[in-house]
């Protein structure tokens, strides 16, 4: 009988871990009642220990308090423990009982559910399942995605991946922002700068665009400025226009024709910022000009931020209009006149404003909105004095719709944002969402950090993702190349696969400074490293089959005290994609698979596969190659990460 034909329990199956820690905990709780000690079964922690100590083990001073035992007759009790089962041994040393797992019994556990679940081996079905929208990267579309795009678009399909290993109904978005100034500038230099001739990616021609008009404004602002100064400002000012006319002279011999364009709309248009204004008032109010205008440079700037997103495996069930969802279906006005009618918006400076300072007084608003603990809550402007919406008050609007589609949102956005999120839900709160703390959830994440760098696409300072993309693969091929290992055409899949592990083997709420050496690090803790365990895994399995040995007969029933460290780690596979996905953090997983990568390469290097010294040990550890291939690369998949098949 081969051991995948074992007749398990489905539990046992997804999550071999799970299965074993309750398991012995349901043995220790009979071994205590045996001992008359009536001990309830949530006292018994289990949890990974050192391998030095064992596999599992049991805070004895923790259970002590838990079940009002004394610790030195726990002490006693457990010293005559009995192994029995899937535990091999145990001792208790410094207030532990630590555990040592029999790996025949286990990999016979382990194996079979690899082999029986194969790609969905990891996989764990949650007891309850709900529909999930997962919003990410939600760039503007007024330029390329630069390189904090790429956290929030790692973590969020990461994210996405996750949950829907899990079981879960989940759908991701991307929120095209198509209202407001930002957008109304890009708009209107696109419109100038027309029949201008460029071959440049559409997202970085927009872009460029965008940056010019930006820095041509502010300079003819500062030139009128000048005119007033007197010798103490005058120099500022001065230094300031030398500054916007050093950036303008590359966009400058870049895109000459595009250049001259937007230079002469400028300084020949009495005020071209009302010009701009006025484009936006006309897109929110539906103006068809406008709609045209602005539509046709977000499409042609989309095309070129969908191709980077193609390039690194990120897709999208839904694109969402800023415009279609909240200006135009009234929704927008909807939210601000049920808003008015709370009692917390008041006039100021002809602007609208609602008071989410004085919502935050009540600790139940805070606990049920999610508010962070100091968190100083501000009041939060709806309408301009100008009379056109703000961001945060189409999120609102943009929130009830998303909130309608789902049981949970999970919004992927940089960690600056949190006082605007936590408006956001306050005013939501306010509307009636009690439990909105729970449903809308804002996934921050820190700032990607390069040294020497600060970011601003107005004045055209950013690290454009698509940089960063050519310069991983570039870099992967050289080390390819100079490591003598692989295919040249395998860096697309290790230079993309570093920079997402990079990306998410950090917890979120981290700062992260770009780093290539550690991005591509082929020694330890990086995708490379995880990838090319997975090379040596897979190799090892293609001359097996060149020997004729097929993998359809493999067993684990020779596995040893070498294999020990790697049966119980693969086994935790389940258990740690289950952590990941329900804490909503990635890096559990790519510690787990760097843990595992180290495991393997170790093994690797001390414990001949092929030239085993027995038949019967050969097929065993064959087994567990398969296993760790099976492991690693369902891993890598649940990261996005594309495996070379040689390296």
């Amino acid at each position: 009988m081969f051991c995948w034909e074992i007749d398990l329990p489905e539990a046992i199956i997804h999550n071999p871990y799970e299965w074993l820690v309750t398991s012995v905990r349901e043995t220790l709780i009979g071994f205590f009642k045996t001992n008359g000690l009536n001990i309830p079964p949530d006292a018994v922690e289990l949890q990974a220990t050192r391998r030095e100590y064992g596999d599992l083990a049991v805070p004895v001073s923790k259970l002590a308090r838990t079940s009002g035992v004394k610790f030195e007759e726990l002490v006693s009790v457990l010293s005559g423990y009995k192994p029995s089962g899937l535990v091999k041994s145990s001792s208790v040393v410094n207030g532990f009982l630590n555990i040592v797992i029999d790996e025949k019994r286990y990999a016979e556990i382990v194996f079979n559910s690899v082999t029986r679940l194969g790609d969905s081996y990891g996989s764990v079905p949650s007891t309850e399942t709900r529909k999930i929208i997962v919003e990410h990267v939600s760039a503007n579309p007024i330029h390329p995605l630069h390189i904090g795009h790429l956290r929030n678009g790692v973590l969020g399909d990461t994210i996405a991946r996750l949950l829907k290993s899990r079981g879960h109904n989940v759908k991701t978005h991307f929120y095209i922002d198509d209202v407001g100034l930002q957008v109304a500038y890009a708009a209107m230099a696109y419109r100038v700068a027309e029949t201008a001739k460029s071959s440049m990616k559409r997202d970085h021609y927009v872009g460029s665009l965008y940056t010019m008009i930006n820095l041509l404004i502010e300079i003819k602002k500062l030139k009128k400025e000048l005119e007033k100064a007197d010798e103490n400002t005058a120099p500022e000012i001065n230094r300031k226009i030398s500054d916007y006319m050093w950036r303008l002279k590359e966009y400058a011999e870049r895109l000459p024709d595009a250049f001259e364009k937007l230079s002469s709309w400028v300084n020949n248009v009495e005020d071209p910022e009302e010009e701009i204004r006025r484009l936006n008032r006309g897109y929110e109010k539906g103006d068809r000009e406008a709609i045209r205008l602005v539509r046709g440079m977000i499409s042609y700037c989309m095309d070129g931020i969908r191709e980077t997103l193609n390039r690194l495996g990120i897709f999208f069930d839904s694109w969402d209009w800023e415009s279609e969802i909240t200006v135009w279906s009234g929704l927008t006005e909807d939210v601000l006149e049920k808003l008015r009618d709370s009692g917390y918006v008041e006039r100021k400076d002809g602007a609208l404003v609602f008071r989410a300072d004085l919502v935050a007084e009540s600790e139940e608003a805070r606990s049920r909105a999610g508010i962070p603990k100091g968190l100083d809550i501000t009041p939060m402007t709806l309408i301009r004095s100008d009379g056109t919406t703000l961001y945060t008050t189409r999120d609102i609007a943009y929130s009830i719709w998303k909130l309608s589609k789902a049981d949970r949102v999970i919004n992927v956005i940089a960690v600056q944002q949190t006082l605007a999120q936590a408006q956001l839900r306050l005013a939501l709160y306010v509307l009636g969402y009690r439990d909105i703390g729970e449903r809308l959830i804002h996934y921050s994440y820190e700032m990607v950090n390069l040294p020497g760098t600060r970011m601003t696409s107005r004045k055209g300072v950013y690290v454009a993702a698509d940089d960063v993309l050519e310069e991983a693969v570039s870099r992967a091929k050289a080390e390819i190349k100079k490591r003598g290992i692989g295919r040249e055409e395998d860096a697309e899949k290790v230079g993309l696969g570093a920079l997402k592990f990079f990306f998410l083997s950090t917890s979120p709420n981290k700062v992260l400074t770009f780093d290539w050496d550690r991005i591509l690090n082929f020694e330890q803790n990086s995708g490379p490293f995880v990838q090319y365990s997975y090379v040596r895994a897979n190799s090892i399995l293609e001359k097996a089959r060149e020997e004729g040995i097929s993998l359809d007969s493999l067993s684990v029933s020779e596995v040893g005290e070498e294999e020990h460290a790697l049966i119980f780690l693969l086994g935790q596979f389940p258990e740690a994609v289950k952590q990941a996905a329900d804490n909503l953090r990635p890096d559990i997983l790519t510690n787990y698979l760097n843990t595992l990568a180290s495991e393997f390469n170790y093994y690797y290097d001390h414990y001949p596969v092929l030239k085993a010294p027995t038949p019967e040990k050969k097929n065993s550890r064959l087994a567990v190659v398969y296993m760790v291939r099976t492991v690693v690369r369902n891993g890598l998949n649940m990261l996005g990460i594309e495996p070379p098949s040689k390296m």
